[in-house]
């Protein structure tokens, strides 16, 4: 009896699996074909990627980069480690 619900068990599980398999297909239109060609085609998709870094590198009309201070302070010493200065006194 047990076997006998397991493949029947069975059965119902195989066939609510399949319904979606056994559909009829659709004719595509020309427009749907050109788009799954377009989107599956990885030569075009390669060209469109090139052409928008491009694009992204151009420089657009009246923009300029931001302005940009610099200050270097290598060559200032507030400690001048023991240096002294001679003194000019003329007075």
């Amino acid at each position: 009896m047990q076997r006998l619900i397991r493949g029947v068990c069975l059965v119902l599980v195989l066939a609510a699996g399949s319904g979606g398999v056994a559909q009829a297909q659709h004719a595509l239109t020309w427009d749907e074909v050109k788009a799954r060609f377009e989107n599956n085609n990885p030569t075009l998709r390669a060209g469109k990627l090139g052409v928008d870094e491009s694009r992204a590198q151009e420089t657009t009309a009246y923009l300029r980069p931001n302005p940009n201070l610099a200050l270097t302070v290598d060559q200032i010493n507030p400690f001048d480690g023991g240096r002294r200065t001679a003194r000019l006194d003329h007075c």
